[in-house]
């Protein structure tokens, strides 16, 4: 249980830290905030074995990058680390389908790698560009 508190305290911090993106509007704000729902309860699918449920979030989180607003930054790395993001979400509906546990856990942390990874790029190219 130890582990689910510590998982969810980053997941919530990199929401927090996202939101401070310079070019991060309302709408996009309000995908993240969905986006770190779906990543909880696909970590509460996860750890219970619940594989409708891990299906259906996993699914429902690659939903959350066809809003326009996902697309707001067409930065190339942003790009890249969007399809990094599907491809875990890939992995985690391939996982549910085959009750894989293994792959679904190897799959959360792939997605939150680059989950990470992603708003670490977002807080760096913030604070370059913030220099004179």
């Amino acid at each position: 249980m130890n582990i689910i508190r510590r998982l969810n305290v980053v997941l919530v911090l990199v929401a927090i830290t996202g939101g401070a993106a310079t070019a991060q509007t309302v709408r996009l704000n309000q995908v993240m905030r969905a986006k770190l729902q779906h990543s909880q309860r696909i970590l509460e699918a996860v750890v219970t074995s619940n594989w409708p449920l891990l299906d259906s979030e996993s699914k429902a989180l690659a939903q959350v990058t066809r809003d326009p607003a996902w697309s707001v930054l067409q930065f190339p790395e942003y790009v890249r680390q969007s399809g990094a993001f599907l491809r875990a979400t890939d992995d985690l509906i391939e996982a549910a389908r085959l009750r894989d546990l293994e792959g679904a856990s190897l799959g959360f942390v792939a997605l939150s790698t680059s989950c990470v990874s992603c708003h670490r790029y977002m807080a760096r190219s913030r604070i370059v560009t913030a220099r004179p």
